[in-house]
């Protein structure tokens, strides 16, 4: 029996698909019990692109991109592509975790696909990952090689980025069953782990203070002038949204239950877990948003304060912040005004 393993770079396994079940009870905002994730021919969580398409866009973040909990019709970037029209393909490449030293990646690599090449604009929603990134593991975050951070933004490489013995098809085979085994194990536990590591945060200590944010920001702002340098040498136009979440100071008790990021944890100091405040993690994520939106209008390139239009409630997200049907509307809308005010041609 004969393999095709694909060798390039794709954020997902193209022509690839799988069920996540959803225990409601455990989830606001979000009314399919089932959300099918598939990918289409070149990685991305979209329809493919046809005969009839005159406008690409494509969209690169995290979870919060990706959003894996909804069904692929009531994903914002599904829900813009509607807006659009026919005439218009809107690629998801978000993938899950990842911060803008993937995206750096990605944009030198995916953008070079013959698909893709002649794309118009890539919008970017990033943040919340770079800020937790850093809280969780500050050594991982500033200093990832790039081979390792390749690794982690793409679920394919080229052969020749890989070692021998990756190359090898049993090795492609063991790898493609452990994806397949992950997909299936997701099936009935998103909601219930929700819950759990929302029950955990809110057992374990929290802290009011932040650490020094300096060097994250300084990295943070290097990425983005990076990534938009990349996308503007391609003749591609990159457009930014700030990061909103439900974090906030005073935030009510009905919705920090609801919370289960912002932590920090020491490998090596069992008893070093701690979690952050509502209020610092509002005002950490507030910064992160800031140097975005300074470098954006440093950089002469388009950006969309999302963070000051969005509810911190469920009427935008289940947790801290990824959204739900509701949520993913609000972002389609205000991006797709937010579109036509300021970029699309009348």
């Amino acid at each position: 029996m004969a393999y095709d393993f694909p060798s390039g770079y794709y954020t997902y396994p193209p022509n690839s698909q799988f069920d996540i079940d959803i225990d409601l009870q455990y989830i606001n905002g979000i009314y399919d019990t089932i959300s099918t994730v598939s990918f289409n021919s070149i990685g991305a969580r979209s329809g493919e692109i046809t005969e009839s398409t005159k406008h690409k866009i494509i969209a690169i973040g995290g979870s919060t991109t990706a959003c894996f909990a909804l069904r692929q019709e009531k994903t914002w970037t599904s829900l813009l592509n509607d807006k659009l029209g026919e005439d218009y393909w809107v690629g998801n490449f978000g993938r899950l975790g990842n911060d803008t030293n993937h995206h750096v990646q990605q944009v030198n690599q995916l953008l070079e696909h013959d698909a893709l090449k002649d794309t118009e604009a890539v919008i970017f929603l990033v943040g919340t990952n770079d800020f937790g990134r850093f809280l969780g593991d500050e050594n991982n975050y500033l200093g990832s090689s790039e081979y390792q951070t390749k690794l982690a933004a793409f679920a394919y490489l080229p052969n020749s980025e890989i070692p021998f013995y990756r190359r090898l098809t049993l090795f492609k085979l063991l790898k493609k069953a452990k994806q397949s085994y992950l997909a299936s194990t997701s099936k009935n536990a998103f909601g219930l782990s929700q819950h759990q590591m929302q029950t955990l945060r809110q057992s374990s200590k929290k802290s009011d203070t932040l650490p020094d944010l300096s060097e994250s920001l300084q990295h943070y702002e290097n990425n983005l002038r990076s990534i938009i340098s990349s996308v503007k040498s391609k003749g591609i136009a990159p457009i930014f949204m700030t990061q909103p979440t439900m974090w906030s100071e005073g935030l009510e008790d009905q919705y920090e239950k609801l919370l289960l990021m912002g932590g920090s944890y020491d490998r090596s100091n069992p008893d070093s877990l701690l979690y952050f405040t509502p209020r610092v993690l509002d005002t950490g994520i507030g910064r992160f948003n800031e140097s975005l939106m300074r470098v954006c209008k440093e950089e002469g390139v388009l950006y969309l304060d999302l963070d000051s239009k969005m509810p911190k409630t469920t009427a935008s997200f289940y947790d801290d912040c990824h959204f739900n049907e509701n949520g993913a509307k609000q972002v389609a809308d205000l991006l797709y005004k937010f579109l036509g005010d300021s970029y699309l041609q009348k």
